[in-house]
């Protein structure tokens, strides 16, 4: 059990991200180790080389000026001073007959290639490592001609070098030892750090799986990855809390205002079958259950019609459009309405072209909704003035009638679906109307304002202009 949950441990990003963390500095603390190790063992050896070559010349010196007998006598003196076992001396001919040297009972086994053979012919001067038998640490050697035939070679341990490449290990060892617990330590707390705007984001999910859409994920200082993360799961959810809250609403309206429809399509059908009627009795039943119906089937159309474009799902189909032409379109469409009911239709357009960026047949039903309102609630001998300017960066298209009015309750409101005013409840309608061409105004990121008094009601619709680009 104990080696599943260590195993699910590392199945963790947190953990994944120690690990990365952890390696890449390890490998990183090695590379640096490795490259100050090489330095420092070739400036050891530079060292011992410049130190071995100058003894060599010195003592090339002093054979030319005084002869063997004069060198011998240094080499004794030197390897006694320095310890025979730490250095040697040897000049020998190229032949292989030893001229001089030091002490070499402590280098039993030593052979030295004389320069004339391979792969030192040719050379003057030539250095070697090499290690021997009895001798814990490596040698360190140089063999230069000085003079035709004779051969003068140094040799030295490299013991204070190997000690000091061993110590440099020895702590670099403890150092890394140190610095991989402090870095597994440092990377986990960087890691946790890291994944505590998830963490949030995974605990208000969780929270939310209990139907508490409310929630958000507060916004901290993980940095611009997390907080845009956070941003766009709050998003998620004020869209996810809108779509449920028309979803309720729906279902709020189809439970209320669907009702009474369809009761009035069964009492229909329930009268005409109690009273044993004719045949023609039954067709006006049936005429009426179909109109009752096409009437039902408009209804929840637009009902869902208002839910998709408020909940922002409904796909528009995005256009430069002149809107003083749609609405001279809408004022010819409704000029024989308008003259049925006894009202007059005025219009004036501003002078320029008033161009946005819309969908035409949606912006249509937001204009025909607004007049078909106007003239519903204007008595004949009204008459319903339209209007189309510029409003800053809005185009405004202004409907104002001289009907009944919109008492001040009222106008808080006019927009709710299904909502009727006292002096809206004898005429007909089902109270959509208005929550449509609002939420299609909004989905264009234009408004509907509307005031009222006893004496006629405005409805100005704002749309945002477009650019010269998009027009």
């Amino acid at each position: 059990m104990s080696w599943r949950k260590g195993m699910s441990l590392f199945k963790t990003t947190t953990s994944r991200l120690t690990l990365w963390h952890l390696g890449i500095f390890s490998l990183l603390s090695v590379a640096v180790f490795g490259i100050v190790y090489l330095s420092l063992a070739s400036h050891l050896q530079a060292q011992k080389d410049r130190e071995i070559m100058d003894k060599a010349r010195e003592f090339g010196v002093l054979f030319h000026e005084h002869g063997i007998a004069a060198l011998q006598a240094e080499f004794n003196r030197e390897s006694e001073s320095r310890g025979t076992r730490h250095v040697f001396f040897l000049l020998e001919s190229t032949d292989g007959r030893v001229l001089a040297s030091s002490d070499l009972r402590q280098w039993s086994g030593l052979e030295l290639a004389p320069l004339h053979q391979s792969p030192f012919a040719g050379k003057k001067t030539v250095f070697t490592t090499f290690s021997l038998a009895g001798h814990r640490f490596k040698i360190r050697s140089v063999s230069l001609l000085v003079d035709q035939g004779l051969i003068l070679t140094i040799g030295s341990t490299l013991q204070g070098d190997e000690i000091i490449l061993e110590r440099y290990r020895e702590i670099f060892g403890i150092a890394l030892t140190v610095m991989l617990v402090c870095g597994g330590l440092v990377g986990r707390l960087l890691a946790v750090k890291a994944m505590a705007g998830v963490q949030r984001i995974t605990d208000c999910a969780a929270q939310i799986g209990g139907h508490d859409l409310s929630r958000r994920v507060p916004l901290a200082d993980e940095g611009q990855e997390i907080n845009g993360l956070a941003v766009a799961f709050n998003a998620m959810l004020a869209r996810i809390e809108t779509l449920l809250s028309e979803l309720e609403q729906i279902t709020d309206n189809i439970a209320h205002e669907l009702r009474t429809p369809l009761t009035r399509i069964r009492g229909i059908a329930e009268t005409t079958l109690k009273n044993n009627g004719t045949i023609d009795d039954y067709r006006e039943m049936a005429a009426s259950v179909i109109d009752e119906s096409d009437n039902l089937i408009e209804m929840i159309t637009t009902m869902l019609e208002i839910a998709k474009t408020d909940s922002g799902t409904v796909e528009l189909n995005l256009g430069p459009l002149d809107i003083a032409g749609i609405v001279e379109e809408a004022v010819d469409l409704f000029v024989p309405l308008a003259e049925d009911c006894g009202v007059q239709l005025q219009l004036r357009k501003a002078p320029e072209v008033l161009m946005i960026n819309g969908d035409r047949s949606r912006l249509q039903r937001v204009i025909a909704n607004l007049l078909d309102n106007a003239l519903k609630y204007t008595p004949a001998g009204g008459m319903v003035h339209l209007s189309t300017a510029r409003n800053g960066e809005f185009i405004k298209v202004e409907i104002a009638d001289t009907g009944t009015g919109i008492p001040e309750r009222d106008i808080p409101h006019i927009f709710d679906r299904f909502y009727r005013g006292d002096k809206s409840r004898s005429t007909t309608g089902s109270g959509l109307g208005l929550p449509l061409a609002l939420a299609l105004a909004r989905a264009h990121n234009g408004n509907i304002t509307v005031t009222g008094t006893d004496k006629g009601a405005t409805f100005c619709l704002f749309l945002p202009s477009a650019s010269p680009k998009q027009s």
